[in-house]
């Protein structure tokens, strides 16, 4: 089975909000609903700062926690399922609030994973 650490998870976990956060961007330039524009941009900030806050994370927790293997491949996010999403002009509030929602239900379902497929108690806190 393979395994992964610690740190490539959240690693893994960083690049699909960093990915998120541009994708947000990016259509936040073909929309055309000012309401759906300022969404956009606060939820690309949003992504930013959790990538961020993953950063700080990283820095501050254990090596050992960092290090721990876990008995799962971290691929479980499909990055690629972000591009691969239908953009339209006619976005609405509630078009991206409908994407948002899926993009963190797939990370909800990560995390949620990583906590029920590894032993290390500090890993899972």
């Amino acid at each position: 089975m393979p395994f992964d650490q610690t740190k490539d998870v959240l690693n893994h976990a960083r690049k699909f909000h960093r990915r998120l956060s541009e994708f947000y961007e990016d259509l936040k330039d073909s929309v055309e609903k000012e309401r759906t524009r300022a969404l956009l941009d606060y939820l690309s900030r949003h992504e930013t700062y959790l990538d961020e806050s993953l950063a700080k994370f990283q820095d501050a927790v254990s090596e050992n926690v960092l290090d721990t293997f876990l008995n799962y491949k971290a691929d479980t996010v499909n990055v690629s399922a972000i591009s691969e999403f239908e953009i339209s002009d006619d976005m609405s509030v509630d078009d991206v609030v409908a994407a948002a929602m899926h993009f963190d239900a797939l990370l909800i379902k990560f995390y949620g994973d990583m906590a029920r497929k590894t032993n290390s108690i500090k890993v899972r806190e």
